[in-house]
């Protein structure tokens, strides 16, 4: 990870160097690079958190980059993550401080940036010349705006809460073991559906490793998300293997696992396993997310807000699935897994998406499709 910290002063207020800097049309007035909205975030405002911007940068290597705001304490602070991307951008984050000052403010880019392999030595003095003439246009464009008349008063939803992650975690704890002692029980009767209970299984262990090592900024939330999943992976489990009512999208799911024969083993085994990853995500985790909204944060928070904790979690599925593979018997790993476990792992999962199954799509589709059962009010369903 390579650090770049670069500074300007601007003739105009931090309310006013504020707007600048979050408003994708006035930012498109100084920046090299075009900024267009993907999707609002808290208060359905560009400058609050889980706002998403889409930007062209307009490069011979790659054109677009998806960002999405993770702090916005107006007007003195302003970060964002690069959540979507070429592969060979591992990581891109940004932090933005406006300080005031007698005659107009300072304005400071702190960037964290990664590419994979060795490019980013190629890669880097690029990313440094254009924050340097984006902060020389931005100083530029500072100087055409009148002198402030007031200071608008800060509308950020930031406030300081008392975390409850530390009494939620023992719980997420004793879900793990469940969905341990299920893997193995299905593991016991040769039962096929033990594959995807061993993903689940592995993907709360990477999810409790990054709560753990302090990576999401509402801890809370993911641990109330977590066992939102966790309640209906079990039910819905439980009800198919009792012959009781079962969502269509699962019970084909279950079915598709329950198919796997001696011949095309692994084919079998892999649709089993993305036709259950498939229903989680179609069928479960919409519903998750709006009901741990609607019973915990409806009367203080807004819904986006917890957009970047949503995309911070994307690494444990690769995690998961590396591990995964590691369980399956070699002689019936095709040439294609064999080949992704020795490139960069951004590199094989864009193979893999594309083979396979593209879980983040339908991810970003399952928050947006939370979003509108709790406008609707059906979020408790």
């Amino acid at each position: 990870m390579t650090r770049i910290d670069m500074a300007t002063d601007l003739d105009c207020s931090a309310e006013q160097a504020w707007k600048l800097l979050t408003d994708p049309t006035q930012k498109n007035t100084w920046s090299p690079v075009l900024t267009t909205v993907e999707d609002p975030g808290g208060d359905d405002r560009m400058d609050r958190p889980g706002a998403m911007r889409e930007v062209n940068l307009g490069t011979p290597v790659w054109n677009t980059v998806h960002e999405v705001v993770t702090v916005a304490d107006e007007p003195h602070r302003f970060d964002y993550v690069v959540y979507k991307s070429p592969a060979v951008l591992r990581n891109y984050r940004c932090r933005i401080d406006i300080d005031p000052k007698d005659d107009g403010c300072a304005v400071r880019y702190t960037v964290d940036v990664d590419f994979v392999s060795k490019l980013g030595a190629l890669a880097e003095p690029g990313v440094r010349r254009g924050l340097e003439r984006s902060l020389a246009g931005l100083s530029a464009q500072s100087k055409l705006l009148p002198a402030a008349s007031d200071r608008s008063r800060p509308t950020s939803r930031r406030r300081p809460r008392r975390s409850t992650a530390m009494l939620l975690r023992p719980e997420a704890g004793r879900q793990l073991e469940h969905q341990t002692h299920l893997a193995a029980e299905l593991a016991a009767e040769g039962d096929p559906k033990y594959w995807f209970a061993r993903m689940v299984e592995l993907t709360t262990e990477e999810l409790l490793r990054l709560v753990d090592a302090e990576v999401f900024a509402e801890p809370e939330w993911v641990l109330r998300l977590l066992a939102a999943i966790h309640r209906r992976h079990v039910s819905v489990l439980h009800s198919y293997r009792t012959d009781g009512p079962v969502p269509p999208r699962w019970r084909a799911a279950w079915g598709a696992c329950d198919e796997i024969g001696d011949g095309r083993r692994f084919r079998h085994m892999a649709g089993g396993v993305v036709s259950a990853a498939q229903a989680h995500m179609n069928e479960d985790m919409h519903r998750a997310l709006a009901e741990v909204y609607d019973v915990h944060y409806r009367d203080s928070r807004h819904y986006k807000e917890f957009r970047p904790d949503y995309l911070r979690m994307a690494p444990m599925y690769g995690a998961a699935l590396d591990r995964l593979i590691a369980d399956i018997p070699a002689p019936l790993m095709p040439r294609l897994f064999r080949l992704s476990r020795i490139v960069a792992p951004e590199l094989r999962d864009s193979l893999l998406r594309r083979c396979y199954y593209d879980v983040e799509r339908d991810r970003m589709l399952a928050f947006e499709r939370g979003y509108h059962l709790t406008r609707d009010g059906v979020g408790r369903r």
